[in-house]
């Protein structure tokens, strides 16, 4: 019977290894991912890629009771600007906002923040965290589709954290940089399918 091969340090996979695939983004993009206390064990998490390849992507834990500091500091501060990236009523859309801040002189620099879960968790994550409530909101472009299909039982169309990633860099206008994340992405869609059988990816 053979032993399972102990997980990279870097990547936590047993059979494979994503680490060399990992792109070193120039990018002026700052994301605040907002990530539910689970999701930082799971295998499966797409907002990670985004911290690995990104210069300006923060970590936040999402806790009911326990608000995230750092992300409490960057709402307070006046010299910047966050938008909450979630379907809303009163949500702008992203190319606006986007042209806006371009066009404007001496524009706060955005921050947007991602509920990295599950569609069911961020739903009860926004309920639960009332200091969010005053952060404008800011919404995708309808008709996107997703490739993202390691887990099940989420709303069709729905897009995974780094996806949603990927759609920010392209409104910002790092188009390559958004290829580059795409094909990341795959990447590691597939190395996590074949770590899971527990076979190598074929070369």
């Amino acid at each position: 019977m053979s032993t399972k091969p102990a997980p990279c340090q870097g990547c936590g996979f047993h059979y494979n290894c994503l680490c060399e695939h990992t792109p070193s983004l120039t990018s002026e993009l700052r994301i605040e991912l907002l990530m539910h206390e689970t999701e930082a064990q799971r295998t499966s998490n797409t907002g990670r890629l985004l911290e690995a390849a990104l210069p300006h992507c923060r970590r936040h834990i999402w806790q009911r009771k326990t608000p995230p500091s750092e992300l409490l500091t960057l709402l307070a501060d006046p010299a910047v600007q966050p938008f909450l990236v979630f379907p809303s009523d009163t949500a702008q859309p992203l190319d606006k906002v986007v042209s806006r801040q371009s066009s404007a002189s001496y524009a706060k620099p955005l921050h947007f923040i991602i509920v990295d879960a599950t569609w069911q968790q961020a739903r009860k994550m926004l309920r639960q965290s009332p200091w969010l409530e005053d952060v404008p909101t800011v919404t995708l472009p309808e008709g996107l589709t997703t490739r993202y299909s390691l887990r099940r039982n989420q709303p069709s169309g729905s897009l995974c954290t780094c996806e949603v990633g990927i759609e920010l860099m392209a409104a910002l206008g790092e188009k390559k940089n958004a290829s580059i994340m795409s094909t990341y992405l795959e990447q590691f869609m597939r190395i996590f399918e074949s770590d899971r059988q527990h076979i190598a990816v074929t070369p």
